[in-house]
């Protein structure tokens, strides 16, 4: 008999499935998660059928690592990692509209980081050109620490929101729409915005009896809005 998986379940919610259809049925189930097929046994228990699988993953795992194909693609992303760090890095767009278009350089050497730096800074700039000469040359020095660093995408996603707080000098929580996000029914911009003022209120309650404090002859309208806020409950 044979046991479908689907993405998202864990192996021990499978084993314990595995085990409990084999009991039920007397007679042997298999399933394949994860690319390593199994059989689970009447009479065995989750744990003895997800220690089977874990086995099979390794002798599977350890069987590749040994194998040509794999030496040879080691091999192959040794020499194109080796080219890539060898090869030059300098930045060709020359105008405003070339620069917003270009591509994202990604720096694998200090060398090349500081040669892609170089390119566009030392050069010839009009008013626009210079807005994009800051943000490329931003980009590259990120894009090679986080090369450096070995970061996972989440760790780049803070990252990246942390810089923009640092460069906007931005005190409180924010939030970033995608006017791309509103051309699809799931991204219910609206409802976003609405969360994220919810889940601020205590921030927005506390900062407004600060500034009352400390701005006690601002302007009245903006007076009554802080206090309004002060007043405020923490969600709606």
């Amino acid at each position: 008999m044979k046991l479908e998986t689907y993405g998202g379940n864990h192996i021990s919610d499978v084993c314990q499935q595995a085990v409990e259809l084999a009991r039920s049925k007397s007679e042997d189930v298999t399933f394949e998660f994860n690319g390593t097929k199994v059989v689970a046994h009447p009479g065995e228990t989750a744990d003895q059928v997800q220690a089977r699988w874990d086995a099979d993953c390794r002798a599977k795992a350890e069987r590749y690592r040994n194998s040509k194909e794999y030496k040879d693609a080691e091999a192959a992303r040794a020499r194109d990692y080796a080219a890539k760090c060898a090869s030059h890095l300098i930045e060709t767009a020359k105008t405003e509209a070339e620069m917003r278009e270009t591509k994202d350089p990604w720096p694998y050497t200090m060398e090349q980081l500081v040669e892609y730096i170089k390119s566009v800074t030392e050069r010839q700039h009009d008013y626009g050109t210079c807005v994009y000469a800051m943000s490329l040359a931003a980009t590259a020095a990120f894009n090679f620490v986080a090369h450096q660093l070995g970061v996972t995408g989440f760790q780049a996603s803070c990252a990246d929101l942390n810089f923009l707080r640092r460069s906007r000098s931005i005190k409180g929580p924010f939030m970033i729409l995608k006017g791309e996000d509103a051309l699809y029914p799931q991204y219910d911009l609206q409802s976003q915005l609405a969360e994220a003022l919810d889940a601020w209120r205590p921030w927005m309650r506390d900062e407004a009896k600060k500034k009352l404090a400390g701005n006690p002859d601002a302007h009245p309208d903006v007076v009554a809005y802080w206090k309004r806020l002060a007043k405020a409950p923490n969600a709606r």
